[in-house]
């Protein structure tokens, strides 16, 4: 083992080397706690010219920034945007959700919308500003990721990729987006950690975590997923130390205890892993065990079987040490998560409403899951798209005959026929998705066996392993954003992650360069999200998108859709028939609420439950109702019991598109 002096020397060298990336800075990496040598440190990280890395970001944040700035207001989900819009009102007017009104996600996030609408106004495009801003931050993650494991213009290459199959496929300002954005910063501040080692990282990663699931409660995915990284980490520092001091042993009583780390450990993974089967067993099909259950079970049998395969001096390192270890890593994460959650849980404290947000966190996420599953997964037979994807990667880093030019024309031009052909041919466009949708569980299990395959062999760095285990972690558990829902869009909110984990995986597995197929490959399907993709309106999941024109009316603010004048008619009708200010919107509209300016009869703008509906019909202060007549969700329909109280009470009526309109005198 090197000696401070001979550590010394050897960073002196490094700093001073102009081939390195300038991202490396180890003045910060403290002497005595070097837990990734200096050679992981010089070999693991590409080197870069730092003018040429800036230039790339600048080009590919204009591209992204116009690109983007060029879908950002056309097409909507008529709720998804009324019900983001309303709650971001109820806020600026001074309302807390769940206290005040029914909120259907955390709260966060209409806590952030209200302030996008005093910046830039009320109306639905404000919102989609402030997510296009995320996303602009976003960006820099991405390829900051990237350049981790690959050349400026490759990671940059691989961005516009992550762009193309992300956000602009549905512009509203969802909150899966902002999911998304945060556990990429996430990663990116789990391997600036794994780079310096230093503890602010971890709380940075750990407040992207809280903040994630202060706006969405399935940022918890993100939590979990770096929890399973952090111990893998543990495991892997121990192994680690134990292979260059030798084990720190137990001795006498405290020897027979030596195996209580690992018992914690695996009670631990065993129950994640319980959990996940648990939330799936009622509707556990093939597709959901491989797109969902597969994934996680993985890591878990990866990090159980690292304990058995990392050597005997890893194994019989005390149990203190290895606690100590894991709190040092964790402790840091969860103060991290507990920061902004003390101060959103502030605001309810000062009220005395902390019960109500509890309780309506917890009967939104419950009601939200059983309400919105009725499409499952891609199935398991589809993934034959994957693997050939995979067989194509695999052979373009592995074979030596894969690397001539020759066959990257051939890989051009079979790749631009299959882009031509996907215009008119359905079945092309199904298995391009496919190749990808099923991607992410061959990427863990790949990602997994090398890194354990690796750690035997001693054939790649720690650090190289670690870096590998924080994207496919990741991967694997935030691709349950999923769930309940798997339609097109929703894989599209957790596709970069799979994207950054795939590239972990090829920079750091391969044998040969393969840049001829593997540049192929990514501009494909870089021009395959562009050209097709996004043009399609994966989010539109009941017809094909047509003629889209601005809706002229002030909450509108420039967004684009469909029917936009019959829809500003409908606006003037609900005006018309309500001198008051006052109606009700049933079953999944809430939409009509804010574009026209009329105040809800109940706190509930998504769905009031029957028996607050027929309680605001009593009221004679509610002149105007209006029934959605064809929600996307069937729970969504209205009940017989409100439709007959309506009819009876509401003698006036006329249909508006698929909205019946009832008001009386």
């Amino acid at each position: 083992m090197k000696t401070e002096t001979q550590q010394g020397s050897v960073k002196s060298k490094i700093e001073n080397s102009p081939a390195l990336n300038f991202e490396i800075k180890i003045h910060e990496q403290p002497t005595d706690a070097l837990e990734a040598t200096v050679y992981e440190e010089a070999t693991a990280i590409v080197p870069q010219t730092p003018l040429v890395s800036w230039l790339v970001l600048v080009a590919v944040l204009t591209v992204s920034a116009v690109y983007i700035g060029s879908h950002i207001s056309g097409g909507w989900v008529p709720a998804d945007d009324g019900i983001l819009a309303q709650s971001a009102l109820r806020v600026m007017q001074g309302q807390l959700p769940h206290r005040d009104f029914a909120e259907i996600y955390t709260g966060g996030l209409s806590m952030i919308h209200a302030l996008a609408f005093r910046v830039f106004g009320v109306n639905l495009m404000s919102l989609r500003y402030c997510a296009f801003l995320f996303c602009l931050a976003w960006i820099p993650a991405v390829y900051y990721i990237a350049l981790r494991f690959t050349s400026a213009i490759a990671a940059g290459l691989i961005t516009l990729v992550a762009v193309a199959w992300s956000y602009p496929n549905y512009p509203a300002a969802m909150p899966s987006w902002y999911n998304l954005f945060f556990a990429t910063f996430g990663a990116a501040a789990l391997l600036r950690y794994l780079d310096v080692r230093r503890a602010k990282w971890l709380v940075a990663a750990g407040m992207c975590g809280g903040v994630s699931i202060l706006i969405k409660v399935i940022g918890a995915y993100y939590i979990a997923g770096a929890l399973l990284f952090l111990a893998f980490l543990e495991q892997s520092d121990t192994q680690s130390k134990a292979q260059i001091d030798g084990p720190i042993e137990s001795s006498g009583p405290d020897r027979k205890s030596a195996g209580l780390y690992r018992l914690f450990a695996t009670a631990a993974l065993l129950l994640f892993l319980a959990t996940v089967v648990y939330v799936f067993h009622a509707r556990l099909g093939m597709g959901e065990f491989y797109d969902f259950v597969l994934p996680s079970a993985v890591l878990v049998v990866a990090i159980l079987l690292g304990e058995r395969l990392g050597g005997s001096g890893a194994r019989q390192a005390a149990t203190a040490e290895r606690f100590k270890s894991l709190l040092r890593l964790l402790i840091p994460f969860v103060v991290g998560i507990l920061l902004p959650v003390i101060v959103f849980l502030s605001l309810y404290a000062k009220s005395q409403s902390l019960g109500q947000l509890f309780s309506g966190v917890i009967s939104s996420a419950i009601a939200r899951s059983v309400g919105l599953g009725v499409i499952r997964p891609v199935g398991i037979e589809k993934s034959i798209y994957a693997l050939a994807l995979v067989g194509v990667i695999a052979a373009s880093i592995y074979w030596r005959e894969f690397q001539g030019k020759l066959v990257g024309a051939a890989a051009v031009l079979g790749l631009a026929v299959i882009l031509v052909k996907a215009a008119t041919s359905g079945e092309i466009v199904s298995g391009v998705w496919y190749s990808v949708a099923t991607l992410t569980p061959w990427i863990v299990l790949l990602g997994a066996a090398w890194a354990l395959t690796t750690a035997k062999r001693g054939s790649a760095t720690k650090l190289q392993r670690q870096r590998v285990m924080v994207l496919i972690s990741l991967a694997a558990v935030c691709t349950l954003v999923q769930y309940p829902f798997a339609a097109p869009i929703y894989f599209c909110y957790a596709a970069p992650l799979t994207l950054l984990a795939v590239v972990a995986i090829v920079a750091t597995a391969k044998k040969q360069p393969g840049t001829w197929v593997l540049a192929s490959l990514a501009g494909f399907y870089l021009l395959f999200g562009v050209v097709r993709l996004v043009p399609d309106h994966a989010y539109e999941l009941t017809h094909q998108v047509g003629q889209m024109d601005e809706l002229r009316l002030e909450r509108a603010g420039g967004l684009r859709i469909e029917y936009a004048a019959n829809f500003a008619d409908l606006m003037k009708l609900l005006q018309q028939h309500s001198p008051n200010g006052l109606m009700y919107a049933g079953n999944d509209c809430p939409e009509l609420y804010f574009l026209s300016g009329l105040k809800n009869a109940t706190r509930d703008d998504g769905g009031a439950s029957e028996e607050d509906v027929l309680r605001a019909l009593q009221s004679d202060d509610l002149k105007l109702v209006v029934i959605n007549e064809s929600p996307f969700f069937p729970s969504a329909r209205m009940g017989s019991k409100v439709r007959e109280e309506v009819e009876r009470k509401f003698p006036q009526s006329q249909m508006a598109g698929i909205f019946h309109v009832y008001w009386r005198p």
